[in-house]
């Protein structure tokens, strides 16, 4: 099957293409999809808003449906507290999680420390999130969006890139290597085993 597609600045997105992005995530094990979908949808909700986050997202130009998103951040630890700048919201949705998926709730508190820890020089950016819908995977399209952060980051003045994959994730590993990260260590973060990988711009 053959598909056209077009890749378009995250921020332009119109909010009613959000909640396809959320989906898109969802089918991904990482922790902000086991916190559920209201914490999906109110992170990137809240990266369009924020200042110093980009990113970039493909759509069918057939269809118009969302294929994939890729996020970036020099701050990615003030990215995920956005979430809780509404605090009655996040006690409403935090509860939920507390009674309902216990082992994401305390891994959230196991990221929420090592984070902190990922950024160790200024100019440097973090991608945060690349993921593509996984009927439209295997073509290189998720190559594809982490490279548009990749330039993206050149233009903006940041010397380096980071990026976490998780050790069992061979395509996402295979496509960051592939744009020329190389891995600098691998770590384990709760219940997650990751390698932390890094690229010049």
């Amino acid at each position: 099957m053959t598909f056209t597609h077009s890749i378009h600045p995250f921020k332009s997105i119109s909010p009613d293409l959000l909640p396809g992005i959320a989906k898109i995530h969802l089918e991904d094990a990482g922790l902000l999809s086991r916190l559920g979908y209201p914490f999906v949808l109110r992170y990137f909700e809240n990266a369009i808003k924020d200042g110093q986050a980009f990113g970039f997202y493909a759509r069918d130009d057939e269809t118009g449906e969302i294929m994939g998103f890729s996020l970036a951040s020099p701050e990615p630890s003030a990215l995920t507290s956005k979430l809780t700048e509404d605090k009655a919201w996040f006690v409403k949705n935090i509860f939920k999680v507390v009674f309902t998926r216990p082992l994401a709730f305390l891994q959230m508190l196991v990221s929420s420390v090592t984070i902190r820890g990922q950024m160790y020089e200024p100019n440097t950016i973090e991608c945060v999130y690349f993921t593509v819908d996984p009927k439209f995977r295997g073509r290189g399209l998720g190559r594809a969006l982490q490279k548009s952060l990749m330039d993206e980051g050149r233009k903006r003045g940041y010397k380096k890139i980071y990026a976490s994959v998780e050790t069992w994730n061979t395509p996402s590993l295979k496509a960051t290597q592939a744009n020329g990260f190389r891995i600098i260590k691998t770590f384990r973060e709760g219940i997650y085993r990751r390698h932390r990988l890094e690229s010049e711009l």
